[in-house]
This record gives C-alpha cells, sequence and structure tokens, in this order.
C-alpha cells in the first residue's frame, strides 16, 4: 500500500494533470499555428511555431516524467497500466479518471494535427523537388533504375549550371 493517503495522491496528481493539460492545450493551438504559418508559407510564423512547438514537447515530457515518478514512488509500476492502477485505487470521484480522458483526447488531437502538418511539409517538399528537377532539365519523379534495373546514374543531380 502507498505511503501516501489517498487523498494527498488525488490532490497532487490532479495539479500535476491540471498543468499538463494546459501544456497540451498550448502544443495543440502551437501546432494549429503552425498549420495556418505552413499552409500561408509564412516562415517566420513557422520558425516561431517549430521553437514554441520544441519547448512545449519538453515541458510535457518532464511533466509526463514527474507523474510516473510520482505514482512510482507510491508503488504502482510503470507501465500502461501505471494511471489505471491510480486511478482505482484513489479517484472516488473519478476527477483523475476525467483529467486523464481529456489529456488523451488533447494528445490524440495534437498528434492528429502533427501529422496533417508533416502531411503538408512531405507535399511541399515534393513541390520544391519537382520544380527543382524542370530547373535542371530532368524529368521530375524520374525513377533511379532504368527498365532494366541499371542505375541511370543521373538522378536529377546536374548542377543548376549545367542545365
Amino acid at each position: 500500500m502507498p505511503a501516501v493517503s489517498p487523498s494527498e495522491a488525488r490532490t497532487q496528481i490532479v495539479e500535476l494533470l491540471g498543468d499538463t493539460i494546459y501544456h497540451a492545450l498550448g502544443l495543440k493551438e502551437t501546432l494549429e499555428e503552425e498549420r495556418n504559418s505552413l499552409e500561408s508559407q509564412d516562415l517566420d510564423g513557422i520558425a516561431d511555431a517549430v521553437a514554441s512547438k520544441t519547448t512545449c514537447v519538453a515541458r510535457l515530457q518532464t511533466l509526463d516524467k514527474k507523474r510516473m515518478q510520482l505514482c512510482g514512488s507510491w508503488g504502482f509500476a510503470a507501465g500502461p497500466e501505471q494511471m489505471q492502477a491510480m486511478i482505482d485505487w484513489c479517484d472516488e470521484s473519478e476527477l483523475i479518471a476525467n483529467r486523464w480522458e481529456q489529456l488523451m483526447i488533447i494528445a490524440a488531437e495534437s498528434s492528429a494535427l502533427n501529422m496533417t502538418n508533416g502531411a503538408i511539409i512531405r507535399v511541399r517538399q515534393q513541390q520544391f523537388e519537382s520544380s527543382l528537377s524542370l530547373i535542371r532539365g530532368v524529368t521530375p519523379g524520374s525513377d533511379t533504375y532504368g527498365r532494366h534495373g541499371e542505375e541511370s546514374g543521373d538522378l536529377g543531380r546536374r548542377s543548376l549550371a549545367e542545365a
């Protein structure tokens, strides 16, 4: 049995989850700003969003590490079942469960936003590479290998001075 009372544990974990939710919402907002900057091709906005995203992620990692250490110090084994064991032990009012669920929803939304931003970046990269290929005088998206499996050797890497 943990050395802390259920009431004390509940108070501490609810406060920690509140801080984590606050920073997770900040990350979500930053990802939305990043998407807007990517769509409008605002390079300064992208740079600001990336810096902010890095700060948010670092803070969230610190808070999650603190949560795991706190739960571990109370005798709850690390792993995916840790929070459920904590909830089962001291969450009579379901406050911890509700905050944990809210955090998981925000994390899923942030993950989806991050994947969308990554897709936008990949599309822009392909557009850039295609444009660069045209400038160099090669067919965009040309295969690395010829019909018979031989390497073409060109790979669209001619100098712009040669193109």
